[in-house]
C-alpha cells in the first residue's frame, strides 16, 4: 500500500520570523504530528493555509507596524510578508505575554494573538482552531458553487438568523478577587452575566439557560471545573459551547492550552482583554454553528430528505473538490459503508429503514464538511476533504462499529456492515477512486453485484 501521508499535509503554514529563522524543532514535530507542514516564509512556493508571525523578539517595536514605509522596519516586513501570502485561514501573531496593553491592542487589529510563555506547542492548538473554521468556510463556499452550477435554488435562512447584539456569559469559580475581576471585566460587554461557584451549579445553569460561552476559573489540576470543561467537549448539546480558562496558576494554563487546546487568558490580561476575547470567541462559535447547520441541512445538497446527497450532486461536487485538491496539493479521502446481505440468495429488500438509520448515524459521526451520498442500494460513500488515508481508515472503523451496534436485531440477522477507506492520488479521477474503493471493500466483487 502506498503511504500518502508524508507527502500530502493537511495544511501548509508559513512561518515569518526575524532573519527567516526556523521554528523550534519541537514545534515542527508537533505540527507534523497534527498533519501541518511549517514552511519558512522565504521558501514558500505554494499557496499556504495559515501564516504565523513570530514577534516575541520585537515587542518594543510594535508601533513600527503602522509606519508608512514598511521596508524600513523588520517587524513591518514580517507582517507585510504574511499578508502578501494571502493565507485562507488568516494570520496568527506569536507574542510574549509581557506585552503592554497598547501593544496588545495594536496586535488585535492585525490578527489573532497567541501568547507563549515557555512551551511553544500552544501555537498548534491555535492553528487547529483557525484551520477548522477556515475548512467550514471553504466547504460552504464550494457547496454553494456546486448548487449554483447545478441550477438549484439555495435557502440561506440558517445563515441569516442574526444573533443578539450582545452575548451572555456563564462565569464559574470559587469566590476570590480573581473571580470578581473576571465578572467586572465582562459585565460591560455581556448582555447577561451569570455567576456560579461549583461544577454542579454550572450543569444546572446550562440545563435552564442557553449561554454564548463560559469562563471557568480552576485552581489546580484536580479542580472539578477543569474536569467539567473536558466533559463539555464530549457532551452532545454543549460541545460547541466555547470555554475560556482563567487561573492564577499559570503553569496550569500552559498545560491546558498545550495539552487540551483550551483558550486561556492570563490574570494580568483580564481587565483589558477578557471581554474582547470572549466576545470574539462567542461570535466565531455562532458563525461555526450557522455554517454547520447549513451543511447538515438538506438545502446544502439539493434538498434530499434522506440525509444523503444524490449521485448527480455528489459527482459534480467530487469533481470540484478533486480539482481543488490538485491545485492545493491537499489530501482527499473517500469512505464507503455498505449494508451487505449475509446470504447471497436473500435480497436486501425490506431493509430500507435500516439503511435510513445507517445514513443518520453516519451523519452524526462525521464532520459537517463531509458529504454523504447514496452510492447504491444499501451503500453510502462519504467524501472527506483534507483527510489523509490513515485518518480515513480510523473513521471507517468507527463508522463500521457504531453503525453495526445501532442496527436492530432483525437487520443484523440478514445483513452486516462493511466499511473501507481510500485516499485519492494526485491527478486521479473520481471514477478511478470509486473503483478502487469498491475493490478494497469487495475484493471478489460478488457481494457488490448481489447487493445491487
Amino acid at each position: 500500500m502506498i503511504n500518502l501521508d508524508a507527502g500530502r499535509p493537511k495544511a501548509a503554514v508559513a512561518w515569518c520570523a526575524a532573519d527567516d529563522a526556523a521554528p523550534d524543532l519541537r514545534l515542527e514535530t508537533a505540527a507534523a504530528g497534527a498533519g501541518y507542514r511549517i514552511i519558512a516564509a522565504a521558501l514558500v512556493d505554494r499557496r499556504v493555509d495559515l501564516a504565523v508571525v513570530d514577534i516575541r523578539d520585537a515587542a518594543g517595536a510594535i508601533g513600527d507596524i503602522a509606519t508608512s514605509d514598511p521596508e524600513k522596519q523588520d517587524l513591518a516586513k514580517r507582517v507585510a510578508r504574511a499578508r502578501r501570502l494571502a493565507p485562507s485561514a488568516g494570520i496568527i501573531l506569536l507574542s510574549s505575554p509581557g506585552a503592554t496593553v497598547e501593544i496588545r491592542d495594536r496586535l488585535r487589529r492585525i490578527g489573532d494573538i497567541c501568547y507563549v510563555r515557555h512551551d511553544p506547542l500552544a501555537i498548534v492548538a491555535a492553528m487547529r482552531e483557525k484551520l477548522r473554521l477556515a475548512a467550514l468556510a471553504d466547504e460552504v463556499g464550494d457547496r454553494l458553487k456546486t448548487l449554483v452550477a447545478e441550477g438549484r435554488s439555495v435557502d440561506f435562512s440558517s445563515l441569516v438568523d442574526r444573533p443578539a447584539e450582545r452575548v451572555s456569559v456563564l462565569i464559574a469559580g470559587k469566590p476570590s478577587p480573581l473571580t470578581l475581576s473576571a465578572c467586572n471585566a465582562v459585565r460591560g460587554a455581556a448582555a447577561e452575566t451569570t455567576c456560579v461557584f461549583s461544577a454542579g451549579q454550572v450543569m444546572r445553569a446550562l440545563d435552564h439557560h442557553r449561554f454564548d460561552g463560559a469562563i471557568l476559573l480552576p485552581t489546580d489540576e484536580n479542580d472539578l471545573l477543569l474536569a467539567l470543561a473536558r466533559a463539555l467537549r464530549r457532551h452532545h448539546e454543549h460541545r460547541r459551547l466555547p470555554v475560556i480558562l482563567v487561573s492564577e496558576n499559570e503553569a496550569l494554563l500552559d498545560r491546558c492550552t498545550t495539552r487540551d487546546g483550551f483558550i486561556s487568558v492570563l490574570p494580568a490580561h483580564l481587565e483589558p482583554d477578557l471581554a474582547h476575547r470572549f466576545e470574539l470567541t462567542a461570535r466565531r462559535a455562532r458563525l461555526a454553528h450557522a455554517m454547520r447547520s447549513f451543511l447538515n441541512s438538506p438545502e446544502s445538497f439539493g434538498r434530499m430528505k434522506s440525509g444523503a446527497a444524490s449521485a448527480r450532486f455528489f459527482a459534480a461536487h467530487a469533481l470540484r473538490l478533486c480539482q481543488r485538491a490538485d491545485e492545493t496539493e491537499k489530501p482527499l479521502s473517500f469512505v464507503g459503508v455498505s449494508l451487505v446481505a449475509k446470504n447471497a440468495s436473500a435480497p436486501l429488500a425490506g431493509l430500507s429503514s435500516s439503511f435510513d438509520d445507517m445514513v443518520r448515524t453516519a451523519g452524526r459521526l462525521v464532520r459537517a464538511e463531509d458529504l454523504i451520498a447514496k452510492f447504491a442500494p444499501g451503500k453510502i460513500v462519504i467524501m472527506m476533504r483534507d483527510v489523509r488515508e490513515s485518518d480515513a481508515q480510523r473513521a471507517a472503523a468507527r463508522l463500521e462499529g457504531v453503525i453495526a451496534g445501532t442496527l436492530d436485531r432483525a437487520a443484523l440477522e440478514r445483513a452486516e456492515i462493511s466499511a473501507s477507506a481510500i485516499e485519492r492520488r494526485a491527478g486521479e479521477d473520481v471514477e478511478s477512486v470509486i473503483a478502487g474503493l469498491i475493490r478494497r471493500q469487495f475484493p471478489g466483487g460478488k457481494q457488490f453485484q448481489t447487493a445491487n
